[in-house]
């Protein structure tokens, strides 16, 4: 019974031990668009695992230094397009973006993470104020939320500047699942940005990633809808 119990108690450290790891140290990388060509897809993205698709629409891009620079070019309302501004605002197909579906759950140990990591700049800075984030892991769940509205590690929120920032995205704080598949950076006003890198940090929770039903059991956040549900034609209206 002794040598039972020990043996209990040595796993139960062992997990321990290795929880704490798990949570301080993993990181999670998305991209870091190393020598990469905006206007070619690569196979597999720098962490190794597919890159399913990548979207670049309304907008220029090219890389510089490492770094995607893109130049967002939303289209204006034009009713021989949408027979009213109300169906245009209920469409994406408008807006600016950038997008890339990358296969996270193949990666060893993926795992739900606590915060979000990117590298950005803008040309002129307040750019956050036209930008939106949106997620769609496994296209089952969808998150979004304004660029600005995005909480960072220390509990405030975003401005984009002319110079390089790391900017810490606490993700449940921000609405957001830990993980995702497919990730998205869409402007509804002209703009331009710089990307260095994108990644997760500070896992959580492990991820069993055998099935759709048990990736998205581990996302649990609840959903905050598309783009299309946010009040874009009021955010517009407030860059007046």
């Amino acid at each position: 019974m002794k040598k039972f119990l020990a043996l209990l108690l040595a796993a139960v450290m062992v997990f321990a031990v290795s929880a704490a790891a798990l949570a301080e140290g993993e990181t999670f990388l998305w991209d870091n668009f190393d020598d990469r060509d905006p206007n070619a897809k690569p196979d597999l993205a720098p962490n190794g695992v597919q890159i399913w698709w990548d979207n670049w629409a309304n907008l220029r891009a090219k890389n510089e230094d490492g770094a995607i620079k893109i130049d967002y070019r939303p289209k204006e309302y034009d009713p021989e397009d949408f027979e009213t501004e109300d169906e245009y605002f209920a469409s994406a197909d408008w807006l600016g973006n950038w997008g890339e579906a990358v296969n996270m759950w193949a990666l060893e140990g993926i795992s739900t993470c606590k915060y979000l990591n990117i590298r950005i700049k803008g040309a002129e800075g307040g750019e956050e104020k036209k930008l939106i984030m949106d997620w769609h892991p496994e296209d089952s769940k969808f998150y979004a939320a304004r660029f600005s509205d995005l909480v960072l590690a220390d509990g405030s929120h975003p401005v984009i500047t002319t110079d390089w920032q790391d900017l810490v995205i606490d993700l449940e704080a921000s609405g957001f699942p830990g993980m995702t598949n497919a990730f998205h950076i869409r402007a509804f006003a002209k703009c331009v940005i710089w990307l260095d890198e994108i990644s997760f940090s500070e896992a959580v929770a492990p991820i069993d990633a055998s099935s759709q039903e048990t990736i998205l059991a581990a996302l649990t956040a609840e959903e905050t809808g598309k783009p299309t549900d946010l009040p874009i034609k009021d955010f517009l209206a407030e860059l007046e």
